[in-house]
């Protein structure tokens, strides 16, 4: 369901910033837009032909909303029509305010983009398929409010875990029970006290054997070996 412009954790780079879209009739879904996402979105030609954007954000590290402004002044400026609003920032409601300032001084004033937030949960009328977006705050730094999602689209249930070190306990329940078709999962071959990031290793004891191949590892650091993973019963996500 999900394509992949960069898989890597922050400091990857090799593999650029972890970013899921959607692209369908003109309309472009992001999750997330960090630092080298907007670079390479021009480089292998996603912008091509779209004529709105949908960004959901799932926090605020810099690999994460890094080239925000840079898109949706892009967007305003050079999508025809131009200077004319395409973007909308899809956030829960505690992010929003923190999304609005960073593009603030960046130079983004707010009429260059559409602010929708959400509370518990959004059902969109048309964006690419999707129905239904839930988020659920998860821990990976205590500085920062992060969210993963549920997402529903053409019958099937979809999540993304964002950054995190955990799972929650809803969507693990939903996931041993076979309802969630999909697992986006950051995961890391880096494994120790106070990591921010789910270890493979802890995602091998979490998720049982039988349940593995619909989880897709993402967000992946320099040690982690797909080899490692696949022979675990885990999928990797692929880029672009």
């Amino acid at each position: 369901m999900l394509q992949f412009i960069g898989i890597g954790s922050a400091f990857n780079t090799t593999l650029g910033n972890n970013n899921a879209f959607i692209k369908r009739n003109g309309e472009l879904f992001l999750i997330d837009c960090g630092s080298t996402n907007f670079s390479r979105m021009i480089e292998k030609g996603v912008l091509n032909g779209v004529k709105n954007i949908t960004i959901l954000q799932t926090h605020l590290h810099a690999d994460h909303v890094g080239s925000l402004g840079d898109l949706v002044g892009y967007a305003f400026h050079m999508i025809e029509p131009r200077q004319t609003v395409k973007v909308t920032i899809l956030t829960p409601n505690a992010l929003t305010e923190d999304v609005k300032s960073i593009l603030n001084k960046e130079g983004v004033p707010e009429s260059q983009y559409t602010s929708i937030e959400m509370e518990e949960c959004y059902k969109p009328e048309d964006l690419v398929g999707i129905t239904y977006i839930k988020p659920y705050k998860v821990q990976h730094v205590p500085h920062l409010k992060c969210f993963a999602y549920l997402l529903e689209s053409g019958g099937k249930r979809v999540y993304y875990s964002g950054d995190c070190n955990m799972v929650p306990d809803e969507i693990m329940t939903e996931m041993l029970a076979g309802k969630i078709d999909l697992f986006y999962q950051d995961t890391s071959k880096a494994d120790f006290e106070g990591n921010v990031h789910l270890s493979l290793r802890k995602l091998t004891e979490l998720i049982p054997e039988s349940h593995r191949n619909r989880v897709y590892c993402m967000h992946l650091d320099q040690a982690f070996s797909t080899d490692e993973a696949q022979e675990l019963g885990f999928h990797v996500v692929n880029h672009i």
